[in-house]
């Protein structure tokens, strides 16, 4: 069954062992920044560290989370699947989706909606009065690190979610930082055209797969909501909200209501972001909230974004890796699979039975030009089926192989990047393309009479020698 709240989910968490309760008084600054990079840095070297939940905050009265999906381990949890599922198993949790899709979602009732057990409006809106922190030093404030961002499209029923970072600049005010390559932006875009606000309602500490969904790449037009349901293998619950026609879930912790300004017109940022540096400070809209509504003692839910094994890439990339395969499997007929280096959550790579030496090629533009690419593909790599595309070291052996630097990759400047800290002055990226391939004809390099294909039997040698290491039969 899947998680009906938040709640559900960390009770789970702590059967497994996968949750620590600090009940000591902490400091939202500097101790909820440092606790989740501790967090990040042990799951970078693969040490599982838990998430953590704490009870008191210094100068406020509700309970912090943080680190709840920062680890495969966690988020094979809240798909439902066994703790120690690998990425593969993850991937096709999510594929599930797909062709599951559209599991509408139930409206209830306001008694089974624990989100309206509170409602604010007017001159008594405070967001201070939950326990936001500033994860990194020279953040530009506190920052909402896990909303959803839940409009709707002018021109049909659609109703999108995502997760884009807000930054609190009053107790009713927040700016946000999203993309025009984004659904959001697509909603925001139209309502800027007419001249209008955007409504918009901000969902926080929901179920875990709401989450996720909100993270990854769903298909244009496609109601997240439905989507969710496809992968929870039930309907989300949800209400309507106070002041506008949206749609918001039922039991989450938080929810803010709104409208978002028609002009950008507040300066966002800096702020840490999980390229290892900080972004600059960008011109961004303002969402200014008029009622507020939560649930009784609400649990704050947040991140820490970084350098490697940030929460966000744990959440969010077997949706988008996921998505991407999905994309493109009508595209690329021989490709086989879809993977990521680690740790690099920008390095993709494309594993397939290529017919001719003019697919890899094809197979690096399909990537780049998808929209489940965007933001995960600033390098490609190509290779064949005998090259696992999730072993970092199988791939650089088909690089220093199977290619010549002169004619075996593609350089493409000028491609869309806002948070990249390599990019150019303009914000544009340069894509990378590595073809890792043999040879092939029509016109091969040189004659090969083979590759090396290892003898079958050395699977059966391989487990007698597991064997004699744990001890057993020689």
């Amino acid at each position: 069954m899947p998680y009906s709240d938040l709640r559900e989910f960390m009770k789970d968490l702590d059967k497994h062992g996968e949750l620590m309760r600090i009940k000591r008084e902490v400091k939202l600054e500097p101790d909820i920044g440092a606790m989740g990079a501790a967090i990040a840095e042990m799951n970078d070297r693969d040490i599982n560290a838990p998430a953590i939940l704490c009870e008191k905050i210094y100068g406020c009265d509700l309970p912090l989370a943080i680190g709840l999906q920062s680890s495969y381990r966690r988020t094979a949890i809240a798909y439902g699947l066994p703790p120690d599922s690998g990425f593969k198993e993850l991937k096709k949790a999510w594929m599930k989706g797909y062709e599951k899709y559209p599991v509408k979602s139930r409206t209830v009732t306001r008694k089974n909606a624990p989100c309206k057990e509170n409602i604010v409006k007017g001159k008594d809106i405070n967001i201070f009065r939950f326990p936001i922190p500033r994860i990194n030093t020279e953040d530009a404030g506190p920052y909402l690190l896990k909303p959803l961002c839940i409009t709707r499209d002018t021109e049909s029923d659609w109703v999108n979610f995502g997760m884009y970072r807000m930054q609190v600049l009053d107790r009713d005010r927040c700016s946000l930082m999203t993309s025009h390559v984004s659904h959001w932006g697509e909603h925001y875009i139209k309502h800027r055209r007419q001249g209008k606000p955007m409504p918009m309602v901000v969902a926080m500490g929901t179920d875990p797969v709401l989450g996720m969904v909100s993270g990854a790449k769903v298909p244009s037009g496609w109601n997240e909501y439905d989507f969710a349901g496809a992968i929870r293998g039930e309907p989300c619950e949800i209400i309507k909200a106070e002041t506008c026609d949206l749609p918001v879930p039922a039991t989450a912790e938080i929810v803010l209501e709104g409208e978002v300004s028609v002009e950008a017109n507040v300066y966002e940022g800096p702020f840490g972001e999980w390229t290892g540096s900080y972004s600059g400070m960008l011109v961004m809209p303002t969402f200014h909230v008029t009622c507020m509504t939560f649930r009784n003692n609400p649990i704050f839910d947040t991140v820490t974004l970084s350098k490697g094994a940030s929460e966000n890439a744990f959440m969010t990339m077997p949706g988008k890796i996921a998505a991407l395969e999905q994309e493109l499997r009508h595209i690329l007929p021989n490709m086989t699979e879809i993977a990521y280096s680690k740790p690099i959550v920008t390095a993709v790579v494309v594993q397939g039975k290529w017919g001719n030496k003019t697919e890899p090629r094809r197979a690096m533009n399909a990537v780049w030009a998808s929209q489940a690419g965007q933001g995960i593909s600033k390098i490609v790599t190509v290779v064949d089926d005998d090259i696992d595309p999730w072993d970092s070291n199988d791939v650089l052996w088909a690089i220093g192989t199977r290619t010549q630097a002169n004619v075996d990759t593609v350089i493409i400047p000028g491609a869309h990047s806002r948070l990249d800290p390599s990019a150019e002055a303009d914000g544009t990226s340069c894509l990378f393309g590595i073809d890792a391939t043999k040879s092939r004809e029509p016109f091969p390099r040189h004659s090969i009479a083979c590759w090396i294909e290892p003898r079958k039997e050395r699977h059966a040698w391989k487990e007698e020698i597991l064997r004699y290491m744990k001890g057993g039969k020689k």
